[in-house]
């Protein structure tokens, strides 16, 4: 269902036809941790102008978040449809910070200097391929598209911990992230437990993040200073 056509019949609130009241209570919760991870994010930003979210997990994200706004409307409910669109705009903000900020985590020299340039032809390439798979293979919801992302996401954050110039990962993020991918995957095991796929997705995704957070509790980050004396 598009934008458009939800438009015309909204529906219910919450659509608990395909939807036990659970599973939606779980998805909401789980939405609820990511957007405190936008707002802290965008406030990093205004701060102390720095992209706390791996740039190549924002410029992939920022895709599905269009695709699944207008083209691919959730059908869990108009609660639902509206979080999205909050995750959406919240994520526009996010994404004007990559192309100010987003080259602090970038440590060569030919693809920092070009690094806006880049963003750009990233961000319309990642939206087709997505759309079209989304479109095309995705479940309601689009998890497959959502876990692949997140699993992109996970990998990029402990890569993003070992770099000198950017600042102190934050263990709120960190946590946020965890729990509210965690939940919503428990929340699409219940709904899809026959697909193997999106199930190893799940736990792939899981156990990076535990492996982030062990960094984030164990690990002194490296500075500038420890990368000058390698």
């Amino acid at each position: 269902m598009t934008i458009w056509e939800y438009l015309q019949d909204p529906g219910p609130w919450f659509n608990t036809e395909a939807y036990t009241p659970f599973q939606i209570g779980m998805f909401t919760f789980g939405a609820i941790l990511w957007i405190v991870v936008y707002v802290l994010t965008i406030r990093r930003l205004i701060k102390v102008r720095e992209l706390a979210i791996p740039f190549i997990a924002v410029t992939l994200n920022f895709g599905t978040e269009i695709t699944t706004s207008i083209f691919f409307v959730p059908d869990m409910g108009s609660v639902l449809v509206i979080a999205y669109w909050a995750w959406m705009v919240l994520d526009v903000f996010i994404v004007i910070g990559m192309f100010r900020y987003g080259s602090k985590q970038v440590t060569t020299p030919y693809l920092k200097q070009r690094f806006r340039w880049l963003m750009a032809g990233w961000l319309p390439l990642f939206f087709v391929v997505q759309l079209t798979f989304i479109l095309q293979y995705d479940y309601p919801m689009a998890p497959l598209n959502s876990f692949m992302i997140n699993l992109v996401m996970s990998a990029a954050f402990i890569t993003l911990f070992f770099v000198p110039s950017v600042g102190g990962s934050s263990k709120v993020i960190g946590w946020c992230k965890f729990l509210g991918t965690g939940i919503i995957g428990v929340m699409f095991y219940m709904k899809y437990p026959e697909n193997n796929a999106l199930t190893s997705l799940y736990v792939a995704v899981a156990l990076l993040d535990v492996f982030y957070l062990g960094l984030l509790y164990q690990v002194r980050r490296p500075v500038v200073a420890d990368a000058a004396t390698v």
